[in-house]
């Protein structure tokens, strides 16, 4: 196994707010690995990892030398996202399949992705991302939201540039109260909102802060039956406003609460496949539209490639992702996976359908 750290910059209009960045989040490089096989075939994954340390992912994989790729029992699942994308385009290769096949059946030969901008981006910075996105044909727009910035004055300024070419996604970078959302969302029922994503202030934090060695860190909650969202709060919103509310959670329990309850009108989730299978068969049942969010800005063109196939197998992902590799400066891959008309075309080659640049990987590597 061949392992690169990678440092890809975002492009330059999320760069003017991210100066120092490798993408969007500070200290948020990106492994990429090659799996070979003994007849040399090989397989490709990639992951956002915290730092440069890749041990976790050498240690996986000393655990699956010298099996068979097609082994019924070695499942990609079962291993980090680097390893599990590079197993599953091994099988794919293998069997001469696209990954698409492996997942599910495919009920989509391209997949919707949306564009985004920075959380602390100016109306007028904006604006000029939005007159992009027509350009490019992308059709839904996200931001987050940002104490430091107006959400009302970032629609108007998108309005005044382009009418309603784009749907606007809000999400909550800094949470409302109450009060704060049923203010602004009727300031913004006029306007062309697709959805506000988790606007409230969350019902626990999702991390908890821990101090190791002097240093703090923030862990992940996890999945628990403790939920983010207090249903009965999202339903009264719903109640109070005209603009469709989603919630952005990967948890089962979270989820069923949400179709009980009627709480939320869409969801954006993210996982691995077979739990995106499950998620997707609830959110069905119950008349729920999603949107996945698996690799967000934080990884490159194999990424981007392993999700439009998922993409391509889950039912109701009806509306635009938001996987986002296309923001930064490289993919990394070829052909480059270039959005058209706001769509991924979904690889058709055995595997993953993408290979690695390593001239362009060598440019960005850091480790």
């Amino acid at each position: 196994m061949d392992v690169y750290v990678v440092g890809v910059p975002a492009i330059d209009a999320l760069k003017k707010y991210y100066p120092t960045n490798t993408a969007t989040h500070p200290g948020c490089p990106d492994a990429i690995v090659r799996i070979w096989t003994d007849d040399g075939a090989c397989g490709l994954g990639q992951q956002e990892i915290q730092g440069t340390d890749t041990s976790f992912l050498r240690q996986q994989f000393e655990s699956i030398v010298g099996r068979d790729p097609l082994d019924p029992d070695l499942d990609p699942e079962a291993f980090a996202p680097a390893l599990m994308r590079a197993l599953y385009d091994l099988q794919g290769k293998a069997l001469g399949w696209p990954v698409y096949r492996l997942l599910g059946r495919k009920v989509r030969d391209r997949v919707p992705v949306a564009y985004w901008t920075a959380n602390e981006a100016s109306p007028e910075d904006t604006a000029a991302e939005a007159i992009v996105a027509v350009k490019r044909g992308f059709k839904t727009y996200k931001w987050h939201t940002s104490r430091n910035s107006d959400t009302v004055a970032r629609v108007k300024a998108v309005h005044e540039a382009v009418g309603d070419k784009l749907e606007l996604r809000i999400d909550r970078g800094a949470g409302w109260s109450f009060s704060e959302t049923v203010k602004i969302a009727r300031k913004l029922s006029d306007y062309n909102i697709q959805v506000l994503e988790d606007p409230l202030e969350p019902a626990y934090d999702l991390y908890h802060p821990i101090e190791v060695g002097g240093k703090r860190y923030s862990i992940p909650v996890g999945s628990s039956t403790r939920t983010r969202h207090d249903p009965e709060e999202y339903r009264l919103l719903r109640k109070k406003i005209d603009i469709p509310i989603a919630w952005h959670t990967g948890s089962i329990d979270e989820i069923l609460l949400a179709a009980k309850t009627n709480a939320i009108d869409y969801l954006c989730t993210g996982g691995y496949p077979r739990h995106l299978q499950a998620i997707s068969a609830i959110t069905e049942a119950a008349g729920m539209p999603i949107w996945l969010q698996t690799i967000g800005v934080g990884c490159g063109g194999i990424g981007g490639a392993f999700e439009a196939h998922v993409g391509a197998v889950v039912r109701n992902a009806i509306l635009p992702a938001d996987n986002l590799h296309f923001l930064r400066e490289d993919d990394l891959v070829t052909p480059h996976l270039e959005p058209k008309d706001g769509y991924i075309e979904v690889p058709e080659k055995p595997g993953i359908g993408v290979e690695l640049n390593m001239e362009a990987v060598r440019k960005y590597q850091i480790a």
